[in-house]
């Protein structure tokens, strides 16, 4: 895994875990990036702990699961 992607897998978490959501206009205020790049980051957290968050659809937020565990302590 790249540094940079891993560095944005790691601010979902933290986001999710500490805040209770997430989305992608804080990934792209952080890091500056593209809509599309902040997109395949949350894709990619999605893969690596599919029981973490579920997508509000409404709200176009992450919201973190009742069973999720931090995936970086």
């Amino acid at each position: 895994m790249k540094y940079a992607l891993e560095q944005r897998l790691r601010l979902i978490d933290f986001l999710l875990h500490h805040y209770g959501s997430v989305a992608r206009v804080e990934l792209m205020d952080y890091f500056g990036i593209e809509q599309a790049t902040a997109t395949r980051d949350l894709l990619a957290y999605r893969e690596l702990a599919p029981n973490n968050a579920v997508l509000n659809q409404s709200t176009k937020r992450y919201i973190k699961a009742e069973n999720f565990k931090r995936v970086w302590e």
